[in-house]
């Protein structure tokens, strides 16, 4: 009887201190890339972003960061230039209707920084990449911050022959609330 309750104990207080999901905010959430054609910077942007975390400093064992993109969310602020990259040489929209990121492991750097491991899967074609990670938590909000590079590429989003940069760089923001 007394070993039974120990064991309940225990249990209760394991799923008490288990890290817990954020609240996405979705005005501060926001997914933004950069590449270069024709030598100059376009930017753009996802408006249908969901990432689920329940990012822990204290518990990165069982912390995650998944993330689910919308491809047809995408804005440069020229429609038909949108438009153009929704089609099969790019991103393929009729085949391909989300981006996703699914976390493999997060490890510690030092105090804010962190390093995610994960896969991304864009067309259908998922790699392993290393997202660095800078976190802002306190108990009620957390930030995190990840600036990383992509090639094209790798994905097969091509087109564009020598005008279009292989390199994507991607900035993302979460910002969630308990």
């Amino acid at each position: 009887m007394i070993k039974q309750l120990v064991v309940g104990i225990i249990f209760s207080l394991a799923l008490t201190t288990s890290a817990q999901e954020w609240n996405q905010d979705n005005l501060e959430t926001n997914v933004v890339f950069t590449i270069k054609n024709f030598g100059l910077n376009v930017d753009g942007n996802f408006n249908d972003v969901k990432i689920n975390t329940n990012f822990n400093t204290d518990q990165l064992t069982e912390s995650y960061l998944n993330a689910e993109i919308l491809v047809k969310s995408i804005s440069t602020g020229i429609e038909s230039r949108d438009n153009h990259i929704l089609k099969k040489a790019y991103f393929d929209l009729e085949n391909y209707k989300k981006i996703r990121l699914k976390s493999i492991k997060i490890e510690k750097k030092d105090s804010q920084k962190f390093s995610l491991n994960a896969s991304l899967t864009i067309k259908g074609i998922t790699k392993n990449i290393v997202v660095p990670l800078e976190i802002v938590q306190n108990e009620k909000t957390v930030t995190i911050l990840a600036n990383f590079t992509i090639n094209r590429k790798d994905f097969k989003v091509s087109g564009g022959g020598f005008v279009l940069s292989n390199e994507v760089k991607i900035n993302v923001k979460f910002k969630g609330t308990k």
